[in-house]
């Protein structure tokens, strides 16, 4: 069923506004959507008289509770420097000239970072490649 614009669909629609009826409810009536009701209340103005506004009441909050502050983070070791890092130092490269097949281990800390560059089949050279592995443990058990 569709609400018809005429007067008596209007004015039993403003009755039910004034009654406090929401335009949902009064759209389930007439068995159309909600947005039919607020339209007819926007053209008829005078026959939908403005709703109250509700007063707002004050909600209490918690004060904020203190953030927790983050875990100081433990800085990595620092791999030292060996013989092999400095002989390679005049041959190595910034990172955007390496291509593929060139080792990619950092020589030195702190800009421009100049990067190992020796010719492998992986990520690392041999040599860095054992350096990067974890040693493993040689105690007595």
């Amino acid at each position: 069923m569709t609400i018809q614009h005429r007067t008596v669909d209007i004015e039993a629609s403003a009755k039910l506004w004034k009654d406090g009826l929401s335009a949902s409810q009064i759209a389930s009536r007439f068995g159309v959507s909600r947005n039919v009701i607020v339209g007819l209340a926007y053209r008829n103005r005078d026959q939908f008289p403005a709703r109250q506004k509700r007063k707002l009441v004050p909600v209490r909050r918690e004060p904020p509770r203190p953030r927790k502050q983050a875990p100081e983070l433990k800085r990595e070791p620092e791999i030292p420097a060996t013989a092999y890092d400095a002989e390679r130092l005049t041959h190595a490269k910034q990172l955007h000239q390496i291509s593929v097949g060139e080792c990619c281990w950092p020589l030195n800390t702190g800009g421009p970072y100049l990067f190992c560059a020796a010719e492998t089949t992986g990520r690392y050279c041999r040599n860095h490649h054992a350096r990067s592995l974890p040693k493993k443990y040689e105690g007595k058990a």
